[in-house]
């Protein structure tokens, strides 16, 4: 099969491959430097390629412009992926030791391997911006919308009794399968993964120095 790499915005290195195929696709966008651990997107791909006979992309460390004209206009994100059966914006949780359920829903205990228990933001927390940015854009394509955070450091063990799109690497193929199975359930038509991909394109900074403009903001 012949491939070609797609022009996506946002894009700094694309696999040769082909996408918006009704068979098969795969868009990979990969950033230059600073990328989440390769084991997050090497995990999703695995996964990913089990469940999607209609293909998904998976695109790391995306610049969102969730609130231009304000003081903080854009959000960071690790991953975002597309799949026929939702969007996902993905955390990688960088935590050492053990991880429990905060005071309050918009927080995360840590106690780190010294036995310090530090506060932390709660991924939900985090992600609740770009969400609320990209439901309205993806709700045309009638394609929902998840946020989720994956543990990537060792050794990190999770609370049992924190919610549910808090996980391991090992649980995400099951994770993505229910969410699949739940979709399927409702007899709902399979995502359109390019025509959602391109819809939350238009909100992405594919400019090569974005990552840094984001960063010297945060920092300020």
């Amino acid at each position: 099969m012949n491939r070609t790499c797609a022009d996506i915005p946002g894009s700094r290195h694309c696999r040769e491959q082909e996408y918006g195929r009704a068979d098969w696709d795969e868009l990979e966008i990969v950033s230059a430097s600073d990328s989440p651990p390769p084991s997050l997107s090497k995990a999703f791909r695995y996964a990913l390629d089990r469940l999607c006979t209609n293909g998904y992309a998976l695109v790391e460390r995306v610049i969102l412009m969730h609130a231009p004209g304000t003081r903080f206009p854009t959000t960071e994100l690790d991953l975002l992926v597309v799949t026929p059966f939702g969007t996902f914006v993905v955390t990688a949780m960088r935590h050492h030791g053990t991880v429990l359920p905060g005071p309050d829903q918009e927080t995360l205990s840590v106690v780190d391997i010294r036995g310090e228990t530090l506060i932390r933001t709660s991924p939900a927390r985090r992600q609740a911006s770009a969400i609320r940015c990209l439901r309205p854009l993806l709700v045309q394509h009638a394609c929902p919308i998840q946020g989720l955070a994956v543990a990537v450091d060792l050794p990190c063990a999770l609370h049992p009794l924190l919610p549910e799109s808090i996980l391991e690497a090992p649980e995400l193929y099951h994770w993505l399968r229910l969410r699949m199975i739940r979709f399927n359930s409702n007899g709902q038509r399979n995502v359109n993964v390019q025509r959602a991909f391109d819809a939350i394109a238009t909100r992405m900074d594919s400019r090569v120095e974005a990552l840094d403009e984001h960063r010297a903001r945060v920092c300020k």
